[in-house]
């Protein structure tokens, strides 16, 4: 991780000496604090920071003041500033979210889950904490995704939780081997130690901790090193060897000196304390206990603590008043689609209303007047077509959703391929001026080495351009009129499709929704004929019905819920399968057999039609000779099957 950061730092240096690009400084100033925060050189580590925002406001970058922002608040934090700390943070986050920089909000969400752990209230630490992880392993931000881990474990563990911080620091653990993140190996060797001190085995404990302090390359962390020390001088208090304590204490208050965190300070202080005491120093004790007293005063004092109590008092309700304004927003938008879909049946009954008086009259005056009987007749088949004329409005209406949903969850994924072209064709632009400049050096080998990065940079644009390529092709297929025209299909590129635009279609409306998707596709699955605008509808409503399941299972269910959709292909029997599962609120045994009738669904008034699975069925069995069956248990999952003939 360190040298992975060091050549980022340094490639960002050469970037600037070519470029002397404000925003590039910026950037520099932040990976430098970053660098020197895990040091432990926080006042050269403010330095960066103070000139990296002082420059932000200057050019108003805003994703650079807000990064800067967010390093500072993490900066006070260890200096013991948590007023202010949490103060900032709270001015980042909706200046964050406004921006969608999620980077930055992950950042400032992690901060006030330390912030709150320094001041005890676990619960809203934790609360932080997954916030912070959701976003992470949503966005897929793995270079923190260790750090996510590893805090809520410490969470857990302070609360008394070992089950919990056991489970979190082995997913840290397993994830850290796997990227060879060799700093945050020292920090979850460290709460095995603490898991096996706080199970009575104190010998073991030992053991952890002296090996965390062997793994950890960069000996100058003071912060690991006094809570490595700390903690050993705590397992050997309890088997009673108080030199070795008092040996391994000191150590923790030296380094948390080094360290300058007043929280590291308090806690060694705290700890030499009671052990002089318990070895009749009452001099070196008292000695002790007021500098732990200074210490906690200067992070727990009454009026720091009013501060921050007031600080959160203010965010709750800003946050309070946001859900308010989008609960307002959400019930207008209920009440006028009531009052449309009222508007409809209105005018359906009075077609009906209109063509059965009609009727009776015609009835009336049948022997009298055969002339009106024919006019009465057709005035009757007339109310018929408009009525199934209205029938396949509201079904147009169904597809023209679908395709509005598809639409946001497009808009996200198109973003990240036309980033990648930008980023590679702006790289590639200074590449081409730095490979004149090797030739007419005549320096070949530079040359021939500026040039293979080239050739890299241009197979990333084509792979992009591709990509983007396909998502506006799947758009314009998904949105054409439908011709039912069949063609060589890969399902597994359509499923994996779909599920991205399905999920980010209701990101989009629920910023805070996120649910694991697992996929398990078949390599070997054939390429099959079918009309792609048709499987895709097909797909997408059982994808959004299936994150619909779990959103709302989530809103109920307590921290241990995770929601997951897991979608799977395979070939059997000369047929493919298509399996989507969610392990979401289920379907009654009692509408199990309904749910595939026109105009029926589960969901409240305003929010389904009762037309998706209707389609869906139509879709796949009349559409393509298929079958769809449905397995569920409520309150555990429901799982679709569809089954498509290969040839």
């Amino acid at each position: 991780m360190a040298v992975a950061q060091k050549v980022f730092v340094d490639s960002l240096t050469r970037a600037w000496h070519r470029n002397h690009q404000d925003t590039t400084l910026v950037q520099l100033y932040a990976e430098k604090a970053e660098k020197i925060y895990i040091t432990s050189d926080p006042d050269s580590g403010m330095t960066c920071v103070t000139k990296g925002l002082e420059l932000s406001r200057r050019i108003s970058y805003k994703h650079g003041e807000l990064r800067m922002m967010a390093d500072k608040a993490i900066y006070l934090n260890r200096r013991g500033g948590l007023v202010e700390s949490i103060k900032i943070t709270f001015d980042v986050i909706p200046q964050a979210i406004k921006t969608n920089d999620k980077r930055v909000l992950a950042a400032a969400y992690n901060n006030l889950g330390l912030c709150y752990q320094v001041l005890k209230d676990y619960r809203k630490s934790i609360d932080y904490y997954l916030l912070f992880m959701r976003l992470v392993d949503r966005d897929r931000f793995y270079d923190v995704q260790v750090t996510s881990y590893n805090n809520i474990a410490r969470a857990y563990f302070d609360i008394g939780n070992i089950d919990s911080a056991s489970y979190y620091n082995n997913k840290a653990y397993a994830t850290a081997i796997r990227t060879n993140n060799v700093r945050n190996i020292a920090y979850l060797i460290r709460n095995f130690g603490m898991i096996a001190v706080a199970s009575g085995d104190n010998k073991k404990g030992i053991d952890y901790f002296r090996k965390s302090i062997i793994v950890l390359k960069v000996k100058t962390n003071h912060y690991l090193l006094s809570e490595d020390n700390r903690r050993l001088a705590y397992a050997y208090l309890h088997l009673k060897r108080a030199d070795s304590a008092l040996y391994f204490a000191k150590g923790a208050y030296d380094e948390g000196k080094l360290d300058k965190d007043p929280e590291l300070v308090m806690k060694a202080a705290d700890m030499l304390a009671s052990i002089y005491s318990s070895t009749g120093d009452y001099k070196n004790a008292w000695l002790y206990q007021q500098e732990q007293i200074v210490n906690s005063d200067s992070l727990f004092s009454r009026e720091k603590s009013l501060q921050i109590q007031n600080l959160t008092f203010n965010e709750d309700q800003r946050r309070q008043q946001e859900a308010e304004a989008r609960n307002a927003y959400d019930a207008r938008v209920r009440f006028y689609t009531l009052l449309g879909i009222l508007g409809v049946f209105v005018l359906i009954a009075g077609i009906l209303l209109f063509a059965n008086r009609q009727r009776k009259k015609a009835n009336r005056v049948l022997h009298e007047r055969n002339e009106q009987i024919e006019t009465q007749h057709k005035a009757l088949e007339k109310s018929l077509s408009d009525l199934k004329t209205t029938q396949k409005q509201l079904i147009q209406s169904e597809k023209m959703a679908s395709l509005g949903e598809l639409t946001a969850g497009i808009a996200h994924e198109i973003r990240n391929p036309l980033n990648f072209v930008n980023n590679f064709s702006e790289v590639s632009a200074e590449l081409t001026h730095e490979l004149k400049a090797e030739l007419q050096k005549g320096n070949t080998d530079d040359a021939i080495a500026i040039a293979d990065d080239l050739e890299q940079n241009l197979e990333k644009i084509t792979h992009h351009g591709k990509r983007a390529d396909f998502i506006v092709k799947g758009m314009m297929q998904h949105s054409r009129a439908n011709t039912g025209e069949k063609q060589l299909t890969d399902v597994n590129v359509l499923c994996d499709e779909f599920l991205k635009l399905s999920f980010h279609g209701l990101r989009a409306k629920d910023k805070l929704f996120n649910a694991e998707m697992v996929t398990h596709f078949d390599p070997e699955l054939p390429r099959i004929k079918v009309s792609p605008q048709d499987i895709g509808r097909v797909l997408q409503n059982l994808f959004n019905n299936a994150f619909y399941a779990v959103n709302q299972k989530l809103k109920t269910a307590g921290v241990d819920y995770k929601p997951e959709v897991r979608v799977s292909t395979s070939v059997e029997n000369g047929q493919v399968i298509i399996k989507v599962k969610d392990n979401g609120i289920g379907i009654p045994d009692a509408i199990k057999e309904k749910i595939m009738q026109p105009f029926f669904t589960t969901k409240p008034t305003g929010e389904g039609t009762g037309l998706g699975l209707s389609l869906t069925y139509d879709m796949v069995v009349k559409g393509h000779g298929g079958n769809i069956a449905v397995d569920s248990k409520e309150g555990a999952f429901t799982e679709f099957i569809v089954t498509l003939p290969v040839s």
